[in-house]
């Protein structure tokens, strides 16, 4: 069954209520308004699946996070030492940020778009197919990757290992074949 990628209503509703407030002062209160700049800044990522709506998500907040950050680092009565806190944190926000902007980034390319046709099965059940069918039918960690590329090395193996079995034994039965065929003198 091919399936369109698709984004949850609770789940986008859920986010909405979580980056609302980073918008609330500059709409002077109004909650709907928050949430529809929230909406918008979300629709610039053009999450497509759930996974990559949440990556957006944390795009904005750790960004929105980082600039809070700078911006009360700046206040005259901080001591330097709460200065440099605000701005490493302000760093780590801004890093996290990049960390989930090249995970979406990574998400989209992966994850076909909504017109493309997935393939429902592997093409044949020869390792070789089955590993690259493994491979384009989810994003997979390096760790499941090297996995399913070692198993698709031993079953190449075991063919290989049989083929050889395979041509022994039919060398020995053509011996014995030619064997019995020219008597002993």
């Amino acid at each position: 069954m091919n399936r369109a990628p698709t984004t949850t209503a609770v789940i986008l509703d859920k986010i909405l209520t979580f980056l609302a407030p980073l918008f609330l002062s500059a709409v002077s209160g109004d909650a709907a308004a928050a949430r529809e700049a929230a909406r918008a800044l979300l629709a610039a990522y053009n999450p497509r699946t759930d996974n990559e709506l949440r990556r957006a998500a944390l795009i904005i907040a750790f960004d929105f996070g980082a600039l809070d950050a700078l911006s009360r680092s700046v206040a005259d009565d901080l001591t330097l030492n709460q200065v440099l806190r605000l701005r490493g944190n302000a760093n780590a926000l801004n890093r996290a940020s990049l960390q989930n902007q090249k995970a979406l980034e990574a998400l989209q390319q992966l994850e076909p778009e909504p017109s493309e046709e997935a393939a429902d099965l592997p093409l044949s059940l020869e390792p070789a197919d089955l590993a690259s069918f493994a491979r384009t039918a989810a994003p997979m960690s390096r760790q499941q990757r090297r996995f399913a590329e070692r198993q698709a090395e031993k079953a190449q193996q075991r063919q290989q290992e049989q083929a050889r079995r395979a041509q022994r034994a039919a060398e020995v039965a053509a011996r014995h074949t030619s064997a019995s065929h020219h008597p002993p003198v």
